[in-house]
């Protein structure tokens, strides 16, 4: 019986959906605050265009064809464009990943006191 109780308590378990950790909330965060601070300070955003397509120009994608193709495929070429346009946005803040931790909490607060509404907003 317990053994019966036991398969049924564990199918229902399996059929919640788990929530997200602390952790895990955070690194989310922490990725689409670097795709607004790319966006913004490297993807020359206009006034009536959206984050996403100034985030595909600062990864340097021609159109947004080339660029939703490519987000899909996360290949390798993609993933070096994204790590190339992050350290590029480092430098521009004075900072690398060689850097002290704090000295690159710094520049993100630099990054996001610069980012206007739209963009701060689609961080959240």
């Amino acid at each position: 019986m317990t053994r019966d109780l036991q398969r049924r308590l564990q199918k229902l378990e399996s059929q919640v959906p788990r929530q997200p950790t602390e952790q895990e909330i955070r690194e989310e965060f922490v990725q689409y605050f670097l795709i607004c601070a790319v966006a913004y300070y490297l993807g020359d955003p206009r006034p009536e265009g959206s984050v996403m397509e100034a985030y595909m120009r600062a990864l340097g994608y021609p159109n947004s064809y080339e660029f939703h193709k490519a987000l899909d495929a996360n290949g390798p070429d993609f993933r070096e464009r994204v790590r190339l346009a992050k350290t590029k946005l480092l430098e521009k803040f004075g900072v690398s990943l060689g850097h002290e931790w704090g000295e690159i909490v710094d520049a993100f607060k630099r990054m996001e006191a610069g980012l206007p509404e739209q963009y701060q907003a689609y961080c959240r």
